[in-house]
C-alpha cells in the first residue's frame, strides 16, 4: 500500500471516531475503529484515548500475526483487539468494523428488550437483521468468537450490526469495487447510528405504552 492511501485510511478512522461523539455515541476513550489494509494488517485506534481526539498518526498497525507494530509513542492497539480479528477472520468480505458503547442499546439490553428493527421502514432496509451477543468479559476471546459467529451467522444477506449485551453495538462495512475501506467505515458507522436512532425509538414507544396503560387503570 502506498503511503497516499494509508494517510486516507488514518484520516478516514479519525472521522469515524469524531462522528460518533458528536452523535453522542461514545464518551470518555469508549468505542474502537478498524480497518483492514490490503495485505491483511489492521489499521486500528489505539487504547486509553478519546476517539474524538485522535490524530492520524495515533493509528496502531497490527501484523497478520496479531502483533502491534511498535508504535512511535508507544501507543497499544484498542483492548478489543481480539474482537475485531475474530470478525475479520469470520468476514472475508469484510474491511472495516467500528464498535461505540450506545447508551439506548445498553439500556434495551440491560432490560432484556431486543428491538426488532423491521418495525421501522429505515432500519428494515439497511438493518435487517441485528442479532445480540450475550454479555461476555471485556476483550475475551469467548466474545471474539460469539461476536465474530454472529455477524456471520447464515442466511444471506449477512448481519451488519450486532448488539452487544449491556456494551452498546458493533458493525462492519464490506468492501467491493466501487467501496473501499474508507467507504466502509462510513457504512459501518451509519449502521451503529441507526442502530441509535431504533433503540432510542424503542424506548420512547415503551415509555408511551406504560404511560398509556397508567392512565388507563
Amino acid at each position: 500500500m502506498i503511503d497516499d492511501e494509508l494517510e486516507l485510511l488514518r484520516a478516514a478512522v479519525v472521522a469515524a471516531g469524531r462522528r460518533l461523539a458528536a452523535r453522542g455515541l461514545i464518551a470518555a476513550s469508549e468505542g474502537n475503529l478498524s480497518v483492514r489494509l490490503p495485505d491483511g494488517s489492521l489499521l486500528i485506534t489505539p487504547s486509553g484515548l478519546r476517539k474524538d481526539e485522535l490524530t492520524p498518526a495515533d493509528m496502531v498497525i497490527v501484523g497478520l500475526d496479531g502483533a502491534a507494530v511498535p508504535h512511535r509513542r508507544g501507543l497499544r492497539p484498542s483492548s478489543d483487539l481480539a474482537l475485531h480479528r475474530a470478525v475479520y477472520e469470520a468476514r472475508p468480505d469484510v474491511v472495516a468494523y467500528a464498535h461505540a458503547h450506545i447508551a439506548s442499546a445498553m439500556a434495551l439490553t440491560l432490560a432484556g428488550e431486543h428491538p426488532d428493527p423491521a418495525e421501522l421502514p429505515e432500519t428494515a432496509l439497511f438493518i435487517p437483521r441485528l442479532p445480540v451477543v450475550p454479555l461476555m468479559p471485556l476483550g475475551s476471546a469467548a466474545a471474539a468468537q460469539a461476536l465474530a459467529a454472529a455477524l456471520a451467522e447464515p442466511p444471506e444477506p449477512l448481519p451488519g450490526v450486532a448488539l452487544m449485551a449491556r456494551h452498546g453495538a458493533a458493525a462492519v462495512g464490506s468492501g467491493q469495487p466501487g467501496n473501499p475501506a474508507a467507504a466502509a467505515l462510513a457504512t459501518a458507522v451509519d449502521r451503529l447510528e441507526l442502530v441509535d436512532v431504533l433503540c432510542r425509538v424503542w424506548l420512547d414507544a415503551a415509555l408511551i405504552r406504560a404511560a398509556r396503560a397508567l392512565g388507563g387503570s
